[in-house]
């Protein structure tokens, strides 16, 4: 039964002023009065969406669906501009210059919170990044031309060579914006060979993002740059989502609120992987920014790096670069527990001074991998090749080299393609939190593990009476279990286990359920019938 809601006008009259508003985020406290139902997903997540999940064994949750049309219809008519919705964690970002009025909305019995996350007094305008380095002679010989260094150092032409470029695969880039990449000549093939997908500007909705910012543009010449003889990116022949969350001129905590609704749109899509070369921990007002306690995947856009993670999208992020500043560590959401936090080497594979460090506040490795973030080939703002530093530019030589191992394993989950290139890195057996598992080796990522760690199943499957899983013996694990509507029916913990019976499940409805076999780096999704 649809809860009543008190009409905005009823609680607050006001007139709305004219001058400039302000950013905030809005929480609702459920999803009462939405249109869409878990059993009909068609209505709100593409097919491709659909059957990713299908293919990993994931089901369909509360917080797929969309947030309450009744609540933001309510927000409307009080003369707030809902800009986007975040159906994972069920809020808005809005506008409004009445800050009376969204000082009292809390009082609204269907909002939970309102946080200020933009002062429209300090709005920035944009500005292009200059690679560090001037053009270098080529340093490679055949196909590479100048990405030969940044290729080669994790071993990613071996998957090329085998035939794996990243077709079939869907990446989205949050970034800044992507100065004139439909132009440029490293870049212009993927507007020729229809490799675009699609675009979106979340700073500013009616601007063309092709005359932001270059950062972007600097970060999908490494994904999927080419040029014969010159240049060859990580995955020249995936297929790309281009979406704009960063205001370069500014910071503010609408700008990671931006990258979750970025996010959503990925996942609404049907992209496979997240490659995002952004990271915050100090905004413009001291006030909100984040304090290293909060690196512990608790922010909103950690929490929606690790969603999205949850349904089948591999999420890579670059670590940060302030590894000899004073706040030394990842920022977000690079602090996510299921994301691939990336940090950068010099050129003699040592740990560039600037890439932020790990761990995370409850000890977790980070960053997870590390690559080239030192003078590394990117196409600058007049179409030549030029040379930068940073994660930004680590990340989408891992981002693309992931599309290429995912294209060579198809059957595979985000999380086992997550897992192969952290078992290929050089430190895999003793991870740090300054390189984390070390240099991955793709061309070993690309031969895949004997037998994979998390390599459970059922049996007999479907089942009766008990349920039994078997696998290789694990120290710690998790078993989880829900239905097909993602209701959690049992969880417990094992020690030191290689065959787990429950004969709790004999009391489960007959039906699907999907099983979660988790331990301390990985998860297994299984899934079982219960029968008569």
């Amino acid at each position: 039964m649809l809860k009543r809601v008190p009409a905005l006008a009823l609680l607050l009259l006001c007139l709305i002023q004219t001058h400039a508003q302000d950013g905030y985020f809005v929480s609702f406290t459920d999803k009462n009065g939405s249109p869409y139902a878990i059993d009909k997903p068609e209505s709100f997540l593409s097919p491709r969406a659909i059957q990713r999940r299908i293919r990993q064994n994931i089901p369909l949750v509360e917080n797929d669906l969309p947030v309450s049309t009744v609540y933001t219809d309510s927000l409307i008519k009080a003369g707030i501009d809902v800009r986007y919705t975040t159906k994972w964690l069920n809020g808005a970002i809005v506008f409004s210059p009445n800050g009376e009025m969204m000082d009292t909305l809390h009082r609204v019995s269907f909002i939970r919170t309102v946080e200020k996350t933009k002062p429209s007094a300090t709005a920035g305008t944009s500005h292009k990044l200059e690679p560090s380095y001037p053009s270098l002679k080529s340093l490679s010989n055949a196909i590479y031309g100048e990405a030969w260094q940044q290729v080669s150092t994790v071993n990613g032409h071996y998957l090329h060579q085998a035939g794996y470029t990243g077709k079939g695969l869907h990446i989205a880039v949050i970034d800044a914006g992507f100065y004139k990449a439909n132009e440029l000549p490293l870049t212009q093939h993927l507007w020729d060979a229809g490799q675009i997908l699609g675009t979106k500007d979340f700073v500013q909705p009616n601007a063309d993002l092709f005359t932001e910012d270059a950062h972007g543009m600097y970060v999908l010449s490494i994904l999927a740059g080419q040029q014969s003889h010159q240049y060859y990116g990580t995955a020249p022949d995936a297929a790309f989502w281009l979406l704009r969350t960063e205001d370069a001129g500014s910071e503010h905590p609408i700008e990671p609120d931006y990258w979750v609704c970025a996010a959503e749109l990925a996942d609404s899509a049907g992209v496979d992987i997240i490659s995002t070369s952004l990271g915050y921990y100090e905004f413009d007002a001291p006030s909100t920014s984040y304090t290293y306690a909060d690196m512990n995947a608790g922010s909103r856009a950690s929490r929606a790096s690790d969603i999205a993670s949850s349904k089948g999208m591999l999420v890579i992020t670059s670590g940060g670069n302030e590894g000899n500043s004073p706040w030394r560590y990842i920022g977000v959401p690079a602090d996510a527990q299921q994301c691939l936090a990336v940090g950068a080497i010099e050129m003699d594979s040592t740990r560039a001074a600037f890439s932020s460090v790990g761990p995370t506040p409850d000890g977790r490795i980070k960053p997870e991998v590390s690559a080239l973030g030192v003078a590394v080939a990117v196409q600058n703002e007049a179409g030549g090749i030029s040379r930068g530093n940073g994660t930004s530019f680590s990340t989408p030589l891992i981002s693309g080299l992931a599309a290429c191992l995912w294209q060579s394993f198809p059957e595979k989950s985000a999380e086992q393609i997550r897992q192969l290139i952290m078992d290929s890195g050089h430190l895999h057996a003793q991870p740090n939190n300054e390189l984390g598992y070390g240099i991955p080796n793709f061309a070993k990522a690309g031969q895949g593990p004997d037998e994979l760690p998390t390599k459970w199943h059922a049996a007999p499957n479907p089942f009766n009476k008990q349920l039994v899983l078997k696998g290789p013996l694990e120290a710690r694990i998790t078993i989880s279990i829900v239905d097909v509507l993602g209701n959690l029916k049992y969880q417990n913990t094992f020690q030191n286990a290689s065959v787990i019976r429950i004969p709790e499940a004999a009391a489960l409805a007959n039906g699907i359920y999907i099983v979660t076999i988790a331990n301390k780096h990985t998860k297994q999704h299984v899934k079982v019938i219960k029968s008569r």
